[in-house]
C-alpha cells in the first residue's frame, strides 16, 4: 500500500501504558513497516510510552516538557507564557510539515483539534470509548470533533451505536473495525511457566484458576469479580478453585487485600498486581472472567482467547459479546451475579466444553483479529481519505 504524499498527524491522548496508546504503537509500527505513509505523532502529555513513539518517527507533545521549573509554574498556575511559547513553536513546526490528514486516536484526543484548525485538513477519529467514558471526559469533546465532521472508526458495534443513537452522528460517517492484537507476539506459555504461576500464588498444581484483568475500579467490575468468586467458592465447597486478578495500582491492591481478609477470602482470591508474564497467567487460567460494566472492545479478551481460555462476560458490557457470539464462552444477562456464577460452575464441570470454547476463541482471534487484518482496514480508510483530498 502506497501513500499519495503528505503527512498523517496521529493524535495520542497521553502516551501512557493504556490500551489505546499501546494499540496506536502497534498500528504505527505496522504502518511504518508495511506502507509508505508519512506520519508524525502529537501526544497530549509526556507519558512513559513517548520514547517508543519517538522511536517510530517524529513525536511532539501538546504540553511543554514537564521539567521541575515547569511543574512548579503549572502548580502555581503561572505557566501561561511557557505554554503559549511552546504552542507557537509547535504551530510553526506543524505548518511546515505538509499535513494532509489528522487521525485522532481517541475521543480524548479531541482537545487538541481546535488548536490544529489552522491545518485545515480532514479528520478521522478512532473511538475507543463508550458513553460512560465520554461523559467522564465531557460530551463537549464530541462537539469539538463534530465541528470538523470527521469520519469515525468504532472498535465495536456497541461503540458505533452509541455514536449514532446517543450523539446522532450519521451512520455513513461511522465504520466498525474491531480491535486487534499482534498474534505472532503472543506465544503459548510453556508448562513449567504455568506451574510457576501456581507456585507464585501459592496454590496446588491441580487447582482451577479463574482470571480477571485490568485496573481496580467500578468500570472494570472488580467488585463483581469478588462477588462471583465468593458465590463460586461457596458452591464449590472443598473443590480447589482460585480467583486471580491481574493489574491495579498498589494502593488499590492493598485496599482489596484488606477487604478479602475481612471477608475470609484471602486464601482463595488473589490480587497479584501488574505482571510482565501475563501470558503465563492466561495460559494457566481455566476461565477468563470479564466483569466490566463498560468495555468497548477489550484487547485483554483477545489475548486470553489466544491462550484458548473460554470467556464469560455480560451482555451489556460493550463489544465483548460481539466477539464471543455463541461459541467462545458465555454471555450473561444484566450483570447477574448468580447467572455468571452458574456459567463458571458449568465450565468447571466440563473440561471438554472449556477446551472446545477456548479453541474456537483462538481460531477467531487468528482469523479475524490479527494486527495484519485490522491494520490493513485502517490503512485503507486512511488511503481513501488522502485520495479524496489529493
Amino acid at each position: 500500500m502506497t501513500s499519495k504524499g503528505g503527512t498523517v498527524l496521529f493524535l495520542e491522548h497521553e502516551a501512557s501504558r493504556t490500551g489505546a496508546s499501546i494499540f496506536l504503537l502497534r498500528l504505527l509500527d505496522w504502518l511504518k513497516t508495511d506502507t509508505s505513509f508519512n506520519f508524525r505523532v502529537l501526544a497530549g502529555r509526556w507519558g512513559e510510552l513517548l520514547p517508543e513513539f519517538q522511536s517510530l518517527g517524529i513525536a511532539d507533545t501538546f504540553e511543554p516538557e514537564p521539567n521541575f521549573v515547569y511543574r512548579v509554574l503549572r502548580r502555581l498556575k503561572l505557566n501561561n507564557r511557557q505554554q503559549s511559547e511552546h504552542l507557537d513553536a509547535l504551530r510553526q513546526k506543524l505548518g511546515r510539515s505538509d499535513i494532509r490528514l489528522i487521525y485522532a486516536n481517541s475521543v480524548a484526543s479531541a482537545r487538541m483539534l481546535d488548536f490544529l484548525s489552522f491545518l485545515q485538513c480532514p479528520v478521522i477519529c478512532h473511538v475507543h470509548e463508550l458513553d460512560g467514558a465520554i461523559q467522564i471526559l465531557g460530551s463537549q469533546y464530541i462537539h469539538v470533533l463534530e465541528k470538523h465532521k470527521p469520519h469515525y472508526i468504532a472498535v465495536s458495534r456497541a461503540v458505533a451505536e452509541n455514536l449514532t443513537k446517543k450523539y446522532l452522528i450519521p451512520a455513513n460517517r461511522v465504520r466498525v473495525i474491531h480491535g486487534f492484537v499482534p498474534v505472532s507476539e503472543f506465544c503459548r506459555a510453556e508448562s513449567d511457566l504455568q506451574e510457576s504461576v501456581r507456585r507464585e500464588i501459592g496454590i496446588a498444581p491441580d487447582a482451577k484458576i479463574i482470571c480477571g484483568c485490568g485496573s481496580i475500579e467500578h468500570r472494570k467490575g472488580t467488585d463483581i469479580f469478588v462477588k462471583v468468586a465468593d458465590e463460586v467458592i461457596r458452591r464449590s465447597g472443598a473443590f480447589p478453585v482460585h480467583f486471580v486478578w491481574i493489574g491495579g495500582a498498589r494502593e488499590d491492591i492493598e485496599t482489596m487485600c484488606k477487604r478479602l481478609v475481612r471477608l475470609g477470602l484471602a486464601d482463595r482470591i488473589h490480587f497479584v498486581g501488574s505482571k510482565s508474564n501475563v501470558a503465563s497467567y492466561f495460559e494457566a487460567a481455566d476461565i477468563f472472567l470479564l466483569t466490566s460494566r463498560e468495555d468497548p472492545f477489550p484487547l485483554v479478551m483477545l489475548e486470553a482467547a489466544l491462550h484458548e481460555t473460554p470467556i464469560i462476560c455480560f451482555d451489556q458490557t460493550g463489544g465483548a459479546p460481539e466477539f464471543l457470539q455463541d461459541d467462545s464462552g458465555f454471555v450473561v444477562p444484566k450483570f447477574n451475579i448468580e447467572k455468571m456464577s452458574d456459567k463458571v460452575m458449568e465450565l468447571l464441570a466440563s473440561p471438554h466444553l472449556c477446551k472446545q470454547m477456548g479453541a474456537a476463541g483462538r481460531r477467531k482471534v487468528i482469523s479475524r483479529h490479527d494486527l495484519t487484518v485490522g491494520a490493513r482496514e485502517i490503512a485503507a480508510v486512511i488511503g481513501e481519505r488522502l485520495e479524496l483530498e489529493g
